[in-house]
């Protein structure tokens, strides 16, 4: 079995190559009447809020080139399948078979099942003797049911005609046998280097949920673009709405709440925007409709989950976290869930193959919980929309996760900063001729590399360190930039949009969402309002939360969560403890809040705050943490890596780096402590 796998895994990757490399050459298809959107109606009743996919294949021995067949396709086409799933992730896949009839049929809940799937697809032989096609598309279709749970897409995957004598189905008989079909549920038949046959054409043609398409001889097809443009999808971000189709195909909406409706009417770049109106419920369903690429196919039509809205299920308590995570880093965001809402069994789902690990940590018996999000490879610029499942099958939308566009990222291990480089600013130790013992044994050579390199690390810091003491200058440390003047205000306008007042009278206009939770300090990058979370209300800005060390005042009376401020309100700030007072300009980590600290584990540090943490792994030679992080207001602390552990080299005027609960700073010289405090003072 091991074998069959890898030489499976080895054909999935050299087939899916050159197939790309075919469909990336073929022209779009133009539309039959570009000017003419389709009629789009949103389905009565209850609709879908799973996916499945059902894919009937064909195991006659002509899939192997036997017989009448023209070409050995089968193993590709069963490497179409796998990339279709592993592309589209449904939540259920059945697998059916046939030839002389029905051969199996079996069914995976995934991704619970997937190794199952995986396994069974790959044991898959084509070596039957007839194509009894209608027969067999009657049988897998008949007891397909659930349309109130699983939306649905049949996948036909045959290569000849219907021999079957007996003639007990027709392809009529066969398409009507789908009595549980839900309203968008779709059958996609795929004749692979063959026609399809006149029975099936014609039914097909008035079917008014199927289409085909022929492939030609030896080629395979990607499944994932012959359904393209029909399914389910989750939306996230009312102006990024996936629309896969050509560029100026016109676009129709269906919706049930009123204000929901399209900002754009043609697909541009394979997406189209939304309008939305504030406090959307989370769930909102919607209908984008497109015409088909060919003329005797139904029309495209997408069903969309809009969970742009907060879902009451569930309160996010840390919205301000940051969620673009370079290789290596991790984000958890915590949550609070409703007392109706049983989380036994919930999982992070939406993640397999894109690089991006999730795992849902909760204490028994709590209804708080933390998602913690981590970034094992996920390609940067690339954003992932996440989800929670819930044993019942239902799905709540987790915040999207994007991979750092800074370039690779910091992977564990990775030497990030070498000595000499320009951002440490300090010159390259010459390299120190090693002498070989004549025998040094297993590993001999690498432990007395360690010796000499960390021993090199701590003489290079003892010289460092006795420079500055004589005052002489070894490398400058980064600039800090002076602080902006401090916001003072909060300006909540007749139009329903927000403004900062600063200590000199200077006024910015925030961009606010119109719906939805929102972090005023995130939303602003001003680090000492992290923590003041409000959104749209009906009435005017409704205060979720006040930090405690936070006082928000209208005039004398101080807001507290539950407030709502009329639009015309001018509101003032003030900071109550001095962790928050300074305003330092934190760069890439502003969206951590403060209190920052530093977190030592081995040579990996992390700058964390409330609301998320950074990581980077030291490399050779001293490290100035503002360059490492991005940061102005950590420039001047320089740390060097010295074995397991991590050296002070230096610490800058501007702030104080404390052991974490205790008064008295750390002096360069000293290895870090496993959490420090990092205190900005005012000048």
């Amino acid at each position: 079995m091991r074998r069959v796998s890898l030489l499976l895994s080895l054909c999935l990757t050299g087939s899916l190559s050159a197939f790309s490399a075919v469909r990336a050459a073929t022209p779009t298809p133009s539309l039959p009447n570009p000017a003419a959107a389709p009629i789009c109606v949103l389905p009565a009743g209850p609709l879908p809020t799973q996916t499945r996919a059902v894919f009937l294949l064909d195991t006659s021995g002509s899939m192997r080139g036997i017989g009448d067949g023209q070409a050995d396709i089968f193993e590709r086409v069963k490497v179409s399948i796998n990339a279709y799933v592993r592309a589209e992730q449904p939540d259920r896949v059945d697998l059916v078979t046939f030839d002389s009839g029905v051969r199996t049929q079996r069914g995976y809940d995934l991704p619970a099942a997937a190794g199952l799937f995986n396994g069974d697809l790959a044991a898959l032989r084509a070596d039957g003797r007839n194509t009894y096609l209608y027969q067999s598309l009657q049988a897998a279709l008949k007891p397909l049911a659930g349309a109130e749970r699983y939306l649905t897409r049949v996948f036909v995957l045959t290569d000849g005609i219907d021999n079957d004598t007996s003639r007990t189905a027709t392809a009529q008989s066969a398409l009507a046998a789908f009595t549980g079909r839900g309203p968008l549920d779709t059958l996609h038949y795929v004749a692979l280097g063959a026609t399809v046959p006149a029975e099936a054409a014609r039914a097909l043609a008035v079917s008014a949920y199927a289409d085909s398409q022929t492939v030609p001889v030896g080629e395979v097809p990607d499944l994932t673009l012959v359904a393209a443009g029909d399914g389910l999808r989750t939306v996230t971000d009312a102006g990024k709405v996936a629309a896969p189709y050509p560029d100026g195909t016109p676009l129709a909406l269906a919706s049930g709440t009123s204000g929901v409706g399209l900002a754009e009417t043609t697909a541009q770049g394979g997406l189209t925007r939304l309008n939305v109106p504030p406090r959307l419920p989370h769930g909102t369903a919607a209908l984008l409709c497109a015409p088909s690429t060919r003329a005797d196919a139904p029309a495209r039509r997408v069903l969309l989950r809009l969970n742009i809205g907060t879902d009451p299920a569930l309160s996010w308590l840390n919205p301000a976290a940051d969620r673009t995570l370079k290789a290596g880093e991790t984000v958890n965001l915590r949550y609070r869930a409703a007392a109706d809402l049983n989380l036994d069994g919930a999982r992070v789902v939406g993640l397999n193959g894109t690089g991006l690990a999730g795992v849902l940590e909760q204490q028994p018996g709590s209804r708080e919980f933390t998602v913690r999000l981590t970034n094992e490879g996920l390609q940067p610029g690339r954003t992932l929309a996440p989800a929670l499942a819930l044993a019942g099958g239902r799905r709540l939308a987790l915040p999207t996760v994007k991979g750092d566009e800074g370039g690779r990222g910091l992977a564990a291990g990775s030497v990030t900063t070498p000595a000499g480089s320009a951002a440490t600013g300090t010159p390259a130790a010459p390299p120190v001729p090693v002498a070989e013992p004549e025998n040094p044994g297993p590993g001999g050579v690498a432990r007395i590399a360690g010796w000499l390199l960390g021993g090199a690390a701590v003489l290079g810091l003892l010289l460092f360190l006795w420079r500055r003491r004589q005052g002489r200058r070894v490398a400058p440390a980064a600039p800090v930039s002076a602080p902006p003047p401090a916001v003072e205000g909060i300006e909540y306008r007749e139009d329903r949009t927000l403004a900062l007042v600063t200590a000199n009278g200077d006024v910015s206009s925030l961009n606010m969402p119109l719906g939805g939770t929102f972090d005023l300090g995130q939303l602003a990058s001003v680090p000492h309002l992290s923590g003041f979370r409000a959104e749209q209300h009906r009435d005017g800005l409704s205060i979720l939360n006040v930090p405690a060390d936070l006082e928000v005042s209208q005039g004398a009376r101080l807001l507290q969560s539950g407030d709502v401020v009329r639009p015309g309100t001018l509101l003032g700030v003030a900071v109550a403890r001095l962790s928050r007072a300074p305003h330092p300009p934190l760069g890439s980590l502003v969206g951590l809040g403060l209190p920052l600290r530093l977190l030592a584990d081995g040579v990996t540090l992390h700058v964390t705050g409330p609301y998320g943490d950074h990581a980077f792994t030291l490399g050779a030679g001293i490290t100035d943490l503002g360059a490492a992080f991005q940061a102005p207001a950590l420039a001047g602390v320089r740390v060097s890596s010295s074995g397991p552990r991590v050296l002070l080299a230096d610490v800058p005027s501007h702030l104080i780096l404390s052991r974490f609960g205790e008064p008295a700073p750390l002096r360069p010289g000293t290895y870090l402590p496993p959490a420090s405090e990092l205190t900005f003072l005012n000048d």
